[in-house]
């Protein structure tokens, strides 16, 4: 890498004349609030029709809903079964690994980790709840 930017430095170059620093930010986004490889948490979803079943990955935030993923994190099936239970498995140690990495997780995955007690639950709040008359 040293011989890289050594050699664009070289007489005659467009660095040559750039302070020492200045190849330095060749590499660096152009917005420093837009990050390019943005990692999300998110559900692939799987089964068939009527009967989905997701699994909780964590995939490039360009790609398709059900393309490529980086890793896999997790699985959760909203149908209930004979107890009347939605099963979730997640990989604590990993998804807690990405959040501090810095993906982003979608609102559903919000909801699961909240009830997983690995994010703080959001406050539910309903439309149709009439007000207290006090």
């Amino acid at each position: 890498m040293e011989r890289i930017i050594s050699a664009l430095r070289a007489p005659g170059s467009a660095l040559s004349s750039l302070s020492p620093q200045a190849g330095a930010g060749l590499l660096r986004p152009q917005a420093p609030g837009i990050q390019r490889n943005m990692v999300r948490l998110r559900l692939q979803r799987f089964g068939r029709t009527h009967l989905p079943f997701y699994r909780l990955v964590a995939a490039d935030a360009r790609s398709p809903r059900d393309g490529r993923c980086i890793e896999y994190l997790g699985t959760y099936n909203p149908k209930p079964n004979n107890h009347n239970e939605k099963i979730v498995t997640l990989n604590v140690d990993r998804i807690k690994y990405w959040l501090v990495v810095g993906a982003q997780p979608t609102d559903t995955v919000a909801k699961l980790l909240g009830s997983a007690n690995i994010l703080p639950a959001k406050p539910s709040f309903k439309w149709g709840e009439p007000r207290s008359k006090e």
